[in-house]
């Protein structure tokens, strides 16, 4: 669901994106980096998921760190559209695809890609699904967008983290927060 619907989220607005030099790479590519960073999270969750240490929910933990990354690649892709841009950090004006940049149209995307991993979530989660768990699904992912935004803002565009960096702290920010919360 994640990589299918992160995808529509990259070919939005193409066009636009491309005439205005806002898409990510030459054709709106993620660069290899930039990826495994994003996925490190769920990856090493998945694997927990396995061996069950500790005993914690790791499916819900995976598919928290999935919508933040869906939250942030629906924030990215479809808020440049936007051209009411405002840093996080102090609400000043800026340009659409500057880091830490937030609009209406992209806080909007990004509580819409959380939501998407959140009823995929209900529909996966074995069991019966618990209503807290998917609120946190959705929530967390919404959160993590915003952290990434601030982390954006404030190292990333300082160049004390990589958008790499940026990615891997801001999913597992979420996920600690949501084991600390639940479990």
């Amino acid at each position: 669901m994640f990589a299918v619907s992160s995808h529509f989220a990259t070919r939005a607005y193409m066009e636009y994106k491309t005439k205005n030099n806002l898409q990510e790479g030459a054709h709106g590519e993620r660069r290899g980096s930039n990826v495994f960073y994003a996925a490190l999270v769920g990856t090493v969750l998945t694997l927990f998921n396995f061996l069950r240490p500790a005993h914690l929910p790791y499916f819900t933990l995976f598919a928290i760190s999935l919508s933040v990354v869906n939250a942030d690649t629906f924030a990215s892709e479809i808020g440049v559209i936007d051209r009411n841009v405002y840093m996080i950090t102090n609400f000043k004006r800026t340009v659409p695809g500057v880091n830490g940049g937030v609009s209406l149209t992209g806080e909007m995307a990004a509580l819409g890609g959380s939501l998407i991993v959140g009823i995929a979530y209900l529909i996966l989660v074995p069991g019966r699904p618990n209503p807290a768990y998917f609120a946190a699904v959705v929530l967390m992912g919404f959160l993590g967008c915003q952290i990434d935004s601030v982390l954006g803002a404030t190292l990333e565009n300082r160049e004390k983290l990589t958008k790499g960096e940026v990615n891997l702290i801001s999913s597992l920010l979420p996920v600690i927060i949501s084991a600390l919360i639940f479990y």
